[in-house]
């Protein structure tokens, strides 16, 4: 069986221990914070970012490049392996599709190696329990493109759900009307809003004050879960630990759960979400 190499980049969020202990590779993303020089989003201190959030400092991140990706994908390549890459949701991110630029070349440079191109159609946790499932299928012994198609088989079937604490990043984001946000705010009210089958963000119910918003979040794996004490659940937080431990342990009263995987959202993710999101993944029966 010849060689291959599973590859992810930095929207991912994976445990920095997860991604090592499966060999998932990361490719950097650049952010960009105000009046900063910009910086790979591993060499920012996700606390000291989401305090500049809170005193309205904008960051922007950037897709990673056509460039980078041949960079990366030719290291592997000249060493005769093939490469299975989850990337970013296409419908939040350029990524995707520089990275199949980026193939289409190298295909023709080494056309005795195959690249296999899965859309999370997720971000944060989501897209890295993707990578994370790839790793489990390639342990198991599976070819490149065996793994490649059983990861975007759950990309169709993820959910993802979250909350946010501050509707400033959503009305700067485009998501809510200036007057939605302003009324949401005055009123405790906390929108609830999950990715669609194109991995674009929609508004979905809302809920009042932070405790309703963290049920609600439990309440969507109740109604749309797929045997959810058999699965592997994302929870990824903003510089909100403690939420994500209680959403963690609504769940484990409901349900013996297989495993649950806590994980900080990075600069790339939360400069669009900002400080406080909460947000939950798992396979369900619709988006």
């Amino acid at each position: 069986m010849d060689e291959y190499q599973i590859i992810t980049d930095f929207g991912c969020d994976l445990p920095l221990h997860i991604a090592e202990e499966r060999n998932i590779e990361v490719i950097p993303m650049e952010v960009f914070i105000e009046g900063e020089e910009p910086k790979k989003g591993s060499e920012v201190d996700v606390y000291e970012f989401y305090q500049k959030l809170r005193e309205k400092k904008v960051a922007k991140t950037s897709a990673v490049s056509i460039d980078a990706f041949v960079t990366a994908f030719t290291a592997h390549l000249e060493k005769g392996e093939d490469i299975v890459y989850v990337a970013l949701s296409s419908g939040l991110s350029g990524t995707f599709s520089a990275a199949n630029i980026a193939a289409g070349e190298l295909r023709e440079k080494f056309p005795e190696r195959n690249i296999y191109i899965v859309d999370s159609r997720s971000g944060s946790i989501g897209e890295g329990l993707i990578a994370y499932f790839a790793a489990l299928k390639k342990a198991e012994g599976a070819t490149a493109e065996e793994v490649a198609s059983y990861a975007q088989e759950p990309a169709y079937h993820l959910c993802s759900w979250f909350t946010v604490d501050d509707l400033f990043f959503l009305k700067r984001g485009g998501r809510l009307s200036a007057a939605t946000a302003i009324v949401g705010s005055l009123f405790m009210i906390k929108p609830i809003l999950h990715a669609s089958e194109e991995g674009k963000l929609i508004p979905g119910s809302k809920a009042r004050g932070r405790r309703g918003a963290i049920e609600a979040l439990a309440d969507a794996v109740e109604r749309l879960a797929v045997n959810p004490a058999e699965q592997v659940i994302g929870i990824s937080h903003s510089d909100c630990l403690k939420d994500a431990l209680d959403l963690e342990t609504m769940l484990r009263e409901k349900w013996d759960i297989k495993d649950v995987i806590i994980s900080e959202i990075g600069p790339v993710i939360g400069a669009h979400c900002g400080p406080g999101t909460l947000a939950i993944f798992f396979i369900g029966t619709e988006k």
